[in-house]
């Protein structure tokens, strides 16, 4: 007679990932400068409304000058660099971190966006993009003559 086996589902679900996935040097790249790289995607929200679909992109520490929006067939894609380099020096005692990563965000939007007049915001490390939807097009009647068979 076999005894019970006592099982918690979340150990069987760690199981299933590698051992290092979620320590810092899977996701972590060292440079060959000693720099610290990190792959990372920004969070997005987006927002419909009858007038737009408004997008937020967390970007805490991306400057302007470092980041590009583009749209090309219906994609919206958000590039950029963020460099954070952070320094203390007391007592004797110096600490020094640097953090460098590269993003990019594709978004496919709605074929009933103007796409001439997306406008694009940052403060605060938050990204907003505009993107004003098209006026409906209605296509006029068109008569069509029945010619005798």
């Amino acid at each position: 007679m076999a005894g019970l086996i006592r099982r918690t589902p979340f150990e069987d679900l760690t199981n299933l990932w590698p051992r290092d996935f979620f320590s810092r040097d899977f996701f972590a790249k060292l440079q060959p400068d000693g720099r610290l790289a990190v792959d990372w995607s920004p969070r997005c929200d987006v927002t419909e409304t009858d007038t737009e679909i408004l997008v937020h992109a967390e970007l805490p520490g991306v400057e302007q000058n470092d980041m590009e929006v583009t749209i090309k067939d219906g994609v919206l894609t958000l590039k950029g660099e963020k460099r954070t380099e952070k320094r203390e020096d007391e007592k004797g005692r110096t600490y020094s971190e640097r953090f460098f990563g590269s993003f990019s965000r594709a978004l496919a939007i709605p074929t009933n966006v103007d796409e001439t007049m997306i406008e694009a915001t940052l403060k605060d490390g938050v990204l907003e993009v505009h993107m004003p939807k098209a006026a409906p097009v209605t296509p006029a009647a068109t008569k069509i003559e029945i010619k005798p068979a």
